[in-house]
């Protein structure tokens, strides 16, 4: 399908996409209430009693002379954002995160968006955003329309997101439809694009001969980026894309004067830097990073938080123990022993969905004995998928996997599918004789992308071994090395393993990639009715015929047993305490106290503007 490191760029987004952008839901969450603007009056002071006289009645108990304390003064950060009454001072207001700013592999600079640092999502507001529970919010654009035949999107945007500019060198002004436009246009340029073109390219965004510019086959003016007016964005596709919006959360601007006086370097160099949105960069060094609250920014975009910094540290798992970090994902075995086995640790530790990511065995179903689906059942039902979360994954990273679609993604129907490849020896036994197969030895290989695969492979394979007495013989490839056999014509992995997680929140984004590899997915399985189904839904706006032509789908492929379903990934997280903010409240779909996807630091949602850090922070040492 598409570059298959991908899931990296997701990942690096956990810490914090201009270069997405650039290149890849109920209402906003509600901010922390906030202090009182002005102190309470002070209560005047006592009225002196009259004097004494030998006619007067007894002298009454004197009132205090003091008068009362007044109320703490609300407390304001260097960018004009008023604290919650529970924060800590200014001065506190300092997110630690382990990354750093190498100019050398930022993707607007090496056209590698795979390859971009960290903490790179912070400088303008992309066109839509989504909040805590992944529902689509204004961003950029404050509202949305598309035209009765889905082709042409309107997108009303805000006119207060006025462009920093420390420098003076340009008149940086607003952003308006124009630095969109030059946006897309700098995507679309086959001597600047770069290996996130297939996010707005036909199969994803769809947008209007963007891929014939990116080959050169289009002049960039016949893009479909355009404007009614400054405040207005007309984006066009080549079909039907219902889902557009949700790509906008990816769509961050570059400042169009900047960006063709400067290139796309600006961005990085703290002297000629502008931003549209929370932050702006103040250093940007391989071994430090820092990026500090941006004053213009509009009130509902400025931050509570003062300065972000990032050093790349080499064990961020350690870091975060030594107070070095606030926050860190957890990913090894060992790791999660130690958080389970510690009481403060363990307290700090959320689960959530991630990017919905699903790990899968597959098939080559072109060739023996994988093209015969009675043995690819008996294979199916040898998948022990309960005793590999309790015992390699833990459960708190994984659980178990009967669909491709995890639990809380639209459209996903795991409940109903459950029994179609369940753990069941005897069954697995009776399938393979019905099958006819007679095979001694088979291979599995997988991706070495993920610390559990080895170990889940191997109790899979002897799964096979003990109950069907067939050998299997486990091998691992670089995630570049297996995307290359993978995608081979004709496919180099016959039994393998790998994982797919989310691009965007609709069911067309997953479900694509079982498209077929001559269709633009990543596997040979090709059924003609799956295909059917998925262009039936794609382009539909009506509910719920829509998920419904999705579910059967997910159906179909799972009762091709041509992909094996192993576990949904629940990502672990650990959150220092006084990380505060509606954002690490339990929404609907993420029901633990903790940052869901992407974490803090990404602008295409709330958090790196509603986060803050509360007053019973402890002395941290700062880099």
């Amino acid at each position: 399908m598409r570059k298959m490191n991908r899931r990296q760029l997701l990942k690096v987004m956990g810490t914090g996409s201009v270069a997405l952008g650039l290149a890849a839901c109920a209402g906003p969450a509600a901010a922390p209430t906030a202090a009182p603007t002005t102190a309470p009056t002070a209560a005047p002071e006592p009225t002196s009693a009259p004097e004494a006289t030998a006619t007067t009645a007894p002298e009454p108990t004197a009132e205090p002379t003091a008068a009362p304390t007044e109320a703490p003064k609300a407390m304001v950060n260097n960018a004009g954002k008023q604290l919650p009454e529970d924060a800590a001072p200014p001065e506190q207001q300092i997110i630690l995160a382990s990354g750093g700013g190498n100019p050398g592999t930022d993707g607007q600079i090496t056209g590698s968006v795979y390859n971009r640092s960290g903490v790179a999502d912070m400088y303008a507001l992309p066109l839509t955003r989504i909040n805590h529970d992944f529902e689509l919010i204004p961003g950029a654009a404050t509202e949305w329309s598309v035209s009765e035949d889905g082709l042409k999107w309107t997108f009303k945007l805000r006119n207060d997101l006025t462009w920093s500019d420390g420098t003076g060198a340009l008149d940086a002004g607003v952003l308006t439809a124009d630095d969109f436009i030059a946006t897309m246009c700098h995507m679309a340029n086959p001597e600047t694009a770069y290996d996130f073109t297939w996010y707005w390219d036909k199969g994803s965004g769809n947008i209007k001969n963007f891929g014939d510019a990116v080959a050169g086959k289009a002049k960039l003016e016949d893009v479909g980026a355009s404007k009614e007016d400054d405040f207005t964005l007309i984006l066009e596709t080549s079909e039907p894309t219902p889902y557009l919006p949700r790509l906008g959360i990816y769509f961050m601007p570059f400042n169009a004067k900047y960006l063709e006086q400067y290139g796309p370097k600006y961005l990085i160099d703290p002297k000629m830097t502008v931003s549209c949105g929370p932050f702006i960069v103040k250093s940007w060094e391989p071994s430090r990073f820092e990026c500090v609250a941006n004053p213009k920014a509009p009130e509902d975009v400025k931050p509570f938080v003062e300065r972000i910094i990032a050093v790349p540290y080499q064990n961020p798992f350690q870091a975060y123990q030594a107070g070095q970090i606030d926050s860190v994902a957890v990913g090894s075995a060992a790791d999660i022993e130690t958080v389970l086995n510690d009481p403060v640790l363990s307290a700090e530790a959320t689960p959530d969905v991630g990017d919905f990511r699903t790990d899968y065995f597959f098939f080559d179903v072109t060739k023996a004995p994988f093209d015969n689906q009675i043995f690819r059942e008996a294979l199916g039902h040898l998948l022990d998928r309960e005793s590999i979360v309790k015992f390699i994954t833990k459960p708190l990273l994984a659980r178990s996997a009967y669909s491709f679609l995890a639990p809380g993604f639209p459209a996903a129907n795991g409940e109903a599918l459950k029994d179609i490849q369940k753990y069941d020896p005897e069954l697995a036994k009776a399938k393979y004789a019905e099958s006819g197969v007679k095979v001694d030895k088979l291979t599995l290989t997988y991706r070495d992308d993920w610390a559990f695969y080895e170990a889940i492979s191997a109790a899979y394979a002897d799964a096979i071994k003990q109950t069907l007495g067939i050998e299997v013989e486990i091998k691992k490839l670089p995630s570049k090395d297996f995307t290359t056999a993978l995608l081979a014509k004709p496919t180099q992995i016959e039994f393998g393993a790998i994982s797919y997680g989310m691009d965007y929140l609709d069911p067309s984004n997953m479900l694509s990639v079982f498209k077929g590899s001559d269709l633009g997915g990543r596997h040979v399985w090709n059924d003609a009715k799956y295909q059917e189904l998925l262009a039936q839904a794609g382009p539909l706006t009506k509910e719920p015929e829509r998920t419904d032509l999705y579910k059967e789908a997910e159906k179909l492929l799972t009762e091709s047993f041509a992909f094996i379903w192993i576990v949904h990934r629940t990502p672990v997280n650990l959150w220092k305490p006084y990380l505060k903010g509606p954002g690490r409240l339990p929404g609907a779909i993420n029901t633990n106290p903790g940052f869901a996807w992407p974490g803090l630091l990404a602008a295409f949602t709330e958090n790196p503007i509603t986060t803050y850090i509360s007053k019973d922070v402890p002395d941290r040492p700062i880099p």
